[in-house]
């Protein structure tokens, strides 16, 4: 098998986080506990510094990361970094690589209808000691190859956006200084699950850190509704020591997000009345949900945050994360 340089694969049997990021790490051994996951692969951050390094506009780029940049700055700086990063093109190499990588990874699934996200994956994301997930940016519903490498770029320079600048100066006051030199972003191409139902599960109910019970946030469509709070989802929490419902909110859930049919991205739609009303989740999916939250926790060792997406009464995993916030309260 030949050997990959910007590319690594989920069932890389010991993963680098300084090569695949937090998200990927932690996808990776969903890969090797053969958790059921979308498939794809990891854009790599030899590719982003590769991509820095050949930049026409290097010497800017080296320039703005080696700033200290006061709060009032933010904006302006990252607009510059994020502008400078768009316009820079991709060497041949790389890209020639991921179309490679592409064409055997989605050979079989091109013959079909699908289409495939693009995730973000920084080197201090999605660990115990960090809450920087959510800084940068994901990109649903690519339709091909040349979307995708769009989005790359745009995963890449959401780096720089101003919320993860501004998070970056608030670890500096807690004195754990980043300078953004030191920073790299490897990104995750997943094929989209086009989900009847998504979420979030907790396995520790995160609204007063009760270790018996587990939280999940439901809602119908596509997941961003509940990780970008544009709807209120059910509220769903279940006794963590056998399968039990405590209790089962059901949320207004007023729209839903699709994989936009005229084009890439997402769209959101008003529900009808009775999607509304209606739970979300069946006794079985919430059974699946909770085994699945029970071998997560188990598997890593520690309370998860779990993104999931339903599809054909399947259960995905899209991602997962150490619970952050358990740290702050006794």
């Amino acid at each position: 098998m030949r050997k990959l340089k910007y590319v690594t694969f989920f069932t890389e049997s010991s993963p680098n986080p300084t090569l695949v990021g937090g998200k990927g790490l932690n996808l990776s051994k969903l890969g090797t506990i053969k958790a059921t996951m979308p498939p794809g692969f990891i854009v790599n951050t030899n590719a982003y510094k590769k991509f820095i390094e050949k930049s026409s506009y290097h010497d800017q780029l080296i320039d703005l990361f080696s700033k200290n940049i006061k709060p009032e700055e933010v904006l302006n700086h990252s607009k510059e970094l994020k502008s400078l990063i768009i316009k820079s093109t991709f060497p041949e190499d790389i890209k020639k690589e991921i179309k490679e990588v592409f064409d055997e990874k989605f050979n079989n699934s091109l013959k079909k209808e699908v289409s495939f996200a693009v995730r973000s994956s920084a080197t201090i994301e999605d660990s115990k000691a960090f809450s920087f997930a959510g800084q940068a940016e994901s990109f649903l519903n690519n339709n091909n190859l040349d979307e995708i490498l769009i989005s790359i770029k745009n995963c890449w320079s959401s780096l720089f956006s101003p919320q993860a600048l501004l998070y970056l100066l608030q670890m500096k006051k807690k004195g754990i200084n980043f300078s953004l030199l030191n920073i790299s972003m490897a990104v995750i191409i997943q094929e989209m699950i086009n989900s009847e139902v998504s979420g979030v599960l907790f396995s520790v109910n995160v609204l007063d850190n009760n270790t018996t019970q587990m939280l999940i946030n439901s809602t119908w469509g596509l997941g961003e509704t509940v990780t970008d709070n544009l709807v209120v989802p059910d509220m769903i929490i279940l006794n963590k020591n056998e399968f039990k419902i405590i209790k089962y909110d059901i949320g207004k859930k007023e729209k839903r997000s699709i994989q936009n049919p005229d084009g890439s991205g997402t769209i959101l739609i008003e529900n009808d009345q009775h999607s509304k009303s209606a739970c979300s989740l069946t006794d079985n999916q919430l059974h699946q949900l909770y085994n699945l939250g029970l071998k997560l926790e188990n598997e890593f060792n520690y309370p998860q945050d779990i993104e999931w997406a339903i599809q054909n009464d399947v259960v995905y995993v899209l991602q997962t994360r150490p619970i952050t916030t358990l740290k702050d309260k006794p």
